[in-house]
């Protein structure tokens, strides 16, 4: 049996709930694959607000089936593998729904509102997605990106604005089609040529999108035959827009905001080398929430 808390409230009991045994196992074998998504409870922060996840293995027996620790959290900011800890912990406060709420304090148990749920998930993909990795020359064809027990091969595109800019074509094209590399003078929109338009404006919504094209989430490697794998970043404005950029073979990352012009300057003019960290806040509307990187495929459907 599998505990799950949110730590988040200060004055209010924390939403607590009982994951049914078949979630609870696939979870279960989720971190265990991926243990250095595990913190312990004293790690991480410590403040007002959301400290992660809390994970308590109710039997003796599940911890050793697992070769866990009782009780530890994850999604807390102090993991090694920050990235997939954030996805687990998305995982679990979606199917929060379907899982039994529990109280230690009240009779009555304290539950995830469907709106503090979905403003949980808007803080959730603004959080740093840290992650060990490396990146080192291929040989040939592309760049060599490492996680643990997983490296993909991508390629980096040289820096070309004028491609983009053409008069005939830099109204008609934007950020997502600078990112998939496709001029198709459409304005593409994630999800549109697949049928899975973004909606609500979030993380999750525009990931599902994305990912209905084609796209892959980063370190799910491509084969050669998707050729050529860009790598991509996406963030959002809650509820109002979102946004993409595209590494460049330079080392910096090239984007398009909407129908202007390309380019690999952020809002105070600095050259973009870190898509996470860069100026996407001082206008309006505030792309606030980083929501990952990604990779992009030959196959892809972009329209």
């Amino acid at each position: 049996m599998l505990r799950v808390t949110i730590d988040m409230f200060s004055g209010r009991p924390n939403p607590s709930y009982l994951l049914d045994e078949n979630e609870a196992k696939e979870v279960l074998k989720e971190i265990a694959n991926n243990r250095a998504v595990v913190a312990s409870t004293e790690s991480g922060y410590q403040g007002l607000g959301y400290r992660g996840i809390l994970v308590e293995l109710l039997t003796d027996d599940t911890v050793e089936q697992y070769s866990l620790p009782t009780v530890f959290k994850i999604a807390n900011g102090a993991s090694l593998y920050e990235s997939k800890g954030l996805e687990i912990a998305e995982r679990l406060i979606t199917g929060m729904s379907r899982a039994t709420a529990v109280s230690s304090f009240m009779e009555t148990p304290e539950v995830l509102e469907e709106d503090l749920q979905r403003q949980l998930l808007d803080h959730l993909g603004s959080l740093p997605r840290i992650e060990q990795q490396s990146e080192v020359d291929g040989s040939g064809a592309g760049i060599m990106e490492a996680e643990p027990a997983v490296t993909c091969k991508i390629e980096l595109g040289a820096f070309n604005p004028g491609f983009w800019n053409a008069p005939a074509h830099v109204g008609k094209n934007n950020c997502y089609n600078y990112a998939t590399n496709r001029r198709t003078d459409t304005f593409a929109q994630p999800g549109r040529a697949t049928g899975k338009y973004p909606y609500p404006m979030n993380c999750a919504a525009v990931t599902a999108a994305a990912l209905s094209d084609g796209a892959h989430k980063r370190f799910d490697c491509l084969p050669d035959s998707e050729k050529p794998r860009y790598l991509v970043a996406m963030v959002v404005a809650p509820g109002v827009d979102y946004h993409w950029y595209r590494k460049q073979k330079e080392g910096f990352w090239g984007h398009k905001p909407g129908g202007t012009p390309a380019k690999n300057t952020d809002n105070s003019g600095k050259i973009i080398t870190n898509p996470e960290t860069c100026d996407r806040t001082s206008g309006w509307p505030s792309y606030t929430n980083f929501c990952g990187y990604f990779y992009t495929a030959k196959s892809m459907k972009v329209n």
